[in-house]
């Protein structure tokens, strides 16, 4: 637990400046992610260790080429491109197969859109993106002391055994709560049912979120993503709800803007 809590310090002491002062900052932390978390994802893949040496700065490269192209027009035809060169690669090389290239157009396309909603919720305003963290881990949060003390009846033993539905609700109940609240006091901008929306849909897409990334170390047998943050396993570990409310929210957002 000592270790954990260090770590979540740690985490938290790279993370505030980032959001407080955006510019380099803000493109650090995107980037520590894109090649942390792409080190993680990418090495999925069994053969990953035997890959030619270039695959993995490539792949790196398409996420940084697209996520901070300048020009709005662009990303998209540059993924297309990037997936085409990654689908090329067997062509010369046996060892690196058409099941290697979809890992790594899997990892362009989801670190993309991740990376990339995370800038649009950010430049709409910062205070959204607090919004979002708010509801994931007071979800997170809530829902493990709910099922410790309450929980009865397994939410889905297959993928995650210690899941109860008690804690489930309690930590979709406490996290709506929460983010409704800091949005009420703290981002005026947003209309009344905007709140709600965003407060009902964000605890219950986080807690998907975390299934389903446990539904990915499950599939390749795996228990942490990596070691890489002490008492949390990996960079995707501890960014699995994230992720899918970064994802979800930009949607959100793109409806108000209607």
């Amino acid at each position: 637990m000592k270790t954990r809590i260090i770590t979540a310090l740690g985490i938290l002491a790279f993370i505030i400046p980032a959001l407080y002062y955006g510019g380099w900052l803000l493109a650090t932390l995107i980037s520590f992610i894109i090649i942390f978390g792409g080190m993680e994802f990418l090495g999925l893949a069994p053969q990953a260790g035997s890959w030619p040496f270039f695959v993995r700065p490539l792949a790196m490269l398409s996420v940084f080429t697209t996520v901070f192209c300048p020009y709005d027009s662009l990303p998209i035809a540059i993924i297309g491109c990037w997936m085409l060169v990654f689908l090329s690669i067997p062509v010369f090389t046996d060892r690196f197969d058409a099941k290697d290239a979809l890992i790594c157009i899997a990892y362009l396309s989801f670190f993309y859109v991740f990376a990339s909603s995370f800038k649009v919720i950010y430049e709409a305003n910062s205070l959204y993106i607090w919004m979002i963290i708010i509801a994931t881990y007071c979800c997170d949060t809530a829902a493990y002391f709910t099922g410790f003390l309450l929980g009865r009846h397994k939410l889905n033993p297959r993928i995650s055994p210690k899941k109860t539905i008690e804690g489930s609700i309690g930590g979709w109940l406490f996290g709506a709560i929460c983010s409704f609240a800091f949005a009420y006091y703290c981002i005026p901008d947003m209309m009344m049912w905007e709140m709600l929306a965003a407060a009902m849909i964000l605890p219950f897409s986080g807690q998907v979120g975390d299934l389903a990334f446990s539904a990915i170390k499950r599939c390749y047998k795996i228990k942490d993503f990596s070691n890489l943050l002490p008492g949390h396993g990996g960079v995707l570990d501890r960014l699995d709800s994230l992720i899918f409310n970064f994802i979800c929210f930009r949607l959100i957002l793109a409806v108000i803007l209607l």
